[in-house]
């Protein structure tokens, strides 16, 4: 199938399955370019792996989300790593426990999540 079929059947669908076919296509070329250029895509967008660089990368934009909640911060980092294949549930503690430790946010009785330096 050539490029002008496949533009040609697009303008057929609705206006959901065009955004759902945007994201499938914006997935795909992610996928595709991470493939062929790993390294670069890995370091760009989450440090060199060591945990500490994670926090660096996490810390500003949780900042400004400012969830309410543990389980917020935890489907905030979620959505951080979303576009370079996920993160893992024990990957998603280990950065939330190390915003705990250096004092970016506190974990407050009912999970309840506050940001000791105030207002960003």
């Amino acid at each position: 199938m050539e490029y002008e079929d496949i533009a040609q059947n697009a303008r057929d669908l609705s206006y959901r399955e065009k955004l759902k076919l945007a994201q499938l296509l914006l997935q795909l070329a992610m996928k595709e370019e991470e493939e062929q250029n790993p390294d670069e895509r890995k370091l760009a967008a989450a440090g060199s792996g060591d945990p500490g660089d994670n926090i660096e990368y996490v810390a500003p934009r949780l900042l400004k989300l400012r969830p309410g909640k543990k389980e917020g911060v935890l489907n905030s980092i979620a959505a951080m790593y979303q576009f370079q294949g996920g993160i893992s549930d024990a990957d998603k503690e280990r950065i939330f426990t190390g915003l705990v430790k250096h004092g970016y946010i506190r974990l407050e009785s009912n999970n309840r999540v506050s940001y000791p330096g105030g207002d960003v």
